[in-house]
């Protein structure tokens, strides 16, 4: 039985932090996610719950990533050639669906 991404969170460490111009939060490959520090509570609250896909995804091995490439169930899509956060990468259309 798995446990719901709701109760994972609490054991999932949330570090608020200064983060560039147009990004509220970031899924770590440690396991943390990053929240700007300066986003509103809602926005801290909806940009957390999209990222724990993504820890979900990583945890699951669909998903990882290094400084050049996302690495999504086995195929490899370069940074440089991508809009990081785009709705129609499968990654984050779950993320999105599920968020």
């Amino acid at each position: 039985m798995s446990i719901p991404i709701t109760q994972r969170a609490k054991s999932i460490p949330v570090i608020e932090k200064d983060l560039e111009p147009g990004i509220v939060a970031e899924a770590n490959n440690d396991m943390s996610i990053y929240v700007d520090k300066d986003a509103s509570p809602k926005k801290k609250e909806e940009a957390i719950a999209h990222e724990m896909v993504h820890i979900d995804q990583m945890q699951r091995g669909d998903l990882n990533y290094d400084d050049d490439n996302v690495y999504w169930k086995g195929k490899v899509y370069p940074r440089s050639k991508m809009d990081e956060g785009a709705k129609n990468l499968p990654w984050e259309a779950e993320a999105y669906r599920k968020s």
